[in-house]
């Protein structure tokens, strides 16, 4: 046989037809007799025959071929951990199905320029990691046909997309309660970036469960944040330079509540024996550095996952109505919450807050 050989040489050495051999090879042999899909799979073998993908997936007009889009007003994708995480999921799911990544970091914030870049031909659909508010991403139903799955942001309806993510809005809650049953009446809260959906839930949901307990929110006790450990610090300095103070603060992240704990190390204000401490994420670097945190664990690889198997059901189907898939949260209890009663009085701030010389006042 001279030249690679193709489909019908195939079926002429198995004796069934192309539509016969074309199925089987594509995996429908249970539509078949085993006798018939052996015959068809030894006559492959013997002619060392290899499908051509290229030419299947131009039939099917699919390049089997998915978008990983992170939103440009995030760090690099080899810089975020989130985003680590959530592809490790999407590739578990879509690797053994024959499907390929594309990685799509755009710069721009012109959502045309943007979509043209996303939207070019190579690709079935994409998934959209934690697009803010505001973001090129979200108009995509003005500029993109592709199916369209976003994750770590639990968006209005109005967008019309698909997504996956923990939900906030339980997690905090839970977190908060547990809070308030080891007693404490008087806590601080430090909020995550103002464009991302998460700080606004995570902070509504605190602000509900202590007002369905009856406590007074101090708003000079509500710390603005961006979800890095520098801005936990420095809510730290502020919140510490206030006559009054809480006995517990909740953070939107590990890294902000980390953040604030160094800070406190600093100024000899021990955790928890002084102020309490809970976060939200459950980093694993936090805990590589020893730090005993109680926060809130969620598995961002399952987000992943699931936003994979949604994309690809969309592709299968053509379904396209809107899906929320919202995955709970678990309280991970360790040491920087203590009971309320058991807490030591906070020092004066004179005594423990820096002056910028480095000396205390």
């Amino acid at each position: 046989m001279r030249g690679k050989p193709t489909l019908r040489d195939v079926a002429q050495r198995a004796g069934c037809s192309i539509t016969t051999t074309s199925n089987i090879l594509q995996g429908r042999s249970h539509m078949y007799k085993e006798d018939m899909v052996q015959r068809v799979l030894s006559a492959a073998h013997e002619l060392g025959y290899r499908p051509n993908a290229t030419a299947r997936n131009l039939a099917r007009r699919r390049t089997t071929t998915i978008g990983v889009v992170l939103d440009p007003q995030h760090a690099r994708i080899t810089h975020n951990v989130y985003a680590h995480d959530v592809l490790d999921g999407v590739l578990a799911y879509l690797e053994p199905r024959d499907y390929d990544i594309r990685l799509i970091t755009p710069r721009a914030n012109d959502p045309a320029a943007v979509w043209r870049r996303i939207d070019n031909g190579s690709i079935d659909g994409v998934i959209l990691i934690a697009p803010v508010m505001g973001s090129p991403l979200l108009e995509w139903r003005h500029y993109s046909s592709l199916p369209a799955v976003a994750v770590g942001s639990t968006l209005p309806d109005e967008y019309l997309l698909s997504q996956v993510d923990i939900d906030n809005d339980a997690a905090m809650a839970t977190l908060t309660e547990w809070v308030i049953q080891q007693g404490h009446r008087a806590i601080g809260f430090i909020k995550g970036h103002p464009l991302h959906w998460s700080a606004h839930q995570r902070e509504r949901a605190f602000r509900r469960i202590l007002s369905q307990h009856g406590i007074p929110i101090r708003e000079e006790w509500i710390l603005q944040g961006d979800y890095g450990p520098e801005s936990g610090a420095i809510a730290a300095t502020q919140l510490l330079s206030q006559k009054d103070l809480p006995t517990a603060v909740i953070a939107a992240n590990d890294d902000m509540a980390v953040g604030f704990m160094q800070k406190c190390r600093e100024l000899e204000i021990p955790v928890p024996e002084t102020i309490s401490v809970a976060g939200f994420d459950d980093a694993y670097w936090v805990q590589r550095m020893g730090i005993q945190l109680t926060t809130i664990q969620h598995d961002r690889y399952q987000v992943g996952y699931l936003a994979a198997q949604l994309l690809l059901h969309q592709l299968e189907t053509g379904d396209s109505r809107p899906q929320r898939i919202l995955i709970p949260g678990t309280l991970v209890v360790r040491r920087t919450v203590a009971p309320a009663y058991a807490l030591a009085s906070v020092p004066t701030p004179n005594a423990t807050i820096l002056t910028e010389g480095g000396s205390r006042q």
